[in-house]
């Protein structure tokens, strides 16, 4: 499936006269009330959910994008709106600057993994320069949708048991490290796993014989992430690791891998 499928035109505004954080997600919960299936929650437990969430800490993230979002016990389904400001607000972003382009995204509380899921493919999708903007100059739902239907992907993996690859990243580069497991999460249903390792020299420093190779004994960051994915979307994977660590080739510090699977059967939550 596509993202866009949970995208309701009824939840999209384009251009709202917004100037506050409190009155944005005013508007977020007014437009999301319009969406059959939060239809009986209402806007002031919207509003009262979306207030919470912001609470433990803010879904501004960079760029002028910001992701509100929330869950509700007893959804069947998952509900994507979109709201565009006249002009960019403070929103108490990672980069510390105004956002204008809000994302929001409310589903059950029962289905963590694709919530998270859902967030990651959205997050990496807006990253891309041309299609921010084109959001912010879209005028209508339609023009919206659009978007999300040719640019945003994401896909249910379901439950084949077969045609699975286990794709496993070796990061020393802590830079790196939240962009790829986002980019992992969001092809891996339940299926990502991150260990934390410390690198050979680590052990190496106490032997003899290598002892003189270090003369700074420093602890350095070193993580491994582990996902199972559809064999058909490793190349995809592999794209996107690459673009996030396009020197991987001629610089040490990350190293992918990629293994076809005989059998896989369950996940695991995020």
């Amino acid at each position: 499936m596509n993202l866009w499928h949970s995208l309701h035109s009824e939840c999209i505004a384009t251009h709202v006269p917004c100037s506050s954080k409190n009155e944005l997600l005013q508007t977020i919960a007014r437009s999301a009330a319009q969406a059959p299936e939060l239809a009986s929650i209402g806007e002031a437990a919207l509003l009262k959910a979306l207030t919470a969430r912001e609470e433990l800490g803010s879904t501004g993230l960079t760029d002028s994008i910001a992701i509100p979002h929330c869950s509700f016990e007893g959804m069947q389904d998952f509900v994507v709106g979109v709201v565009t400001t006249q002009e960019p607000i403070e929103f108490h972003a990672i980069d510390e600057k105004p956002s204008q382009i809000f994302i929001f995204l409310i589903g059950p509380t029962g289905n963590r993994n694709k919530h998270i899921r859902l967030l990651s493919s959205i997050s990496k999708a807006v990253k891309e320069p041309s299609l921010r903007k084109q959001l912010k100059e879209a005028s209508s739902a339609e023009q919206i949708k659009t978007l999300f239907e040719s640019r945003i992907e994401y896909s249910d993996p379901g439950f084949t048991g077969q045609g699975k690859s286990l794709v496993t990243v070796y990061i020393q580069h802590e830079e790196y490290f939240n962009d790829i497991l986002e980019a992992l999460s969001s092809d891996a249903d339940g299926s990502v796993s991150v260990i934390e390792t410390e690198n050979a020299n680590q052990y190496l420093y106490h032997m003899p014989l290598f002892a003189g190779f270090w003369s700074d004994h420093r602890q350095s960051f070193s993580r491994i992430i582990v996902s199972v994915v559809n064999r058909e979307s490793v190349n995809s994977v592999l794209r996107r690791v690459h673009t996030i660590a396009p020197d991987m080739e001629q610089n040490r510090g990350v190293m992918i891998t990629v293994q076809d699977l005989a059998f896989s059967l369950g996940s695991i939550d995020f």
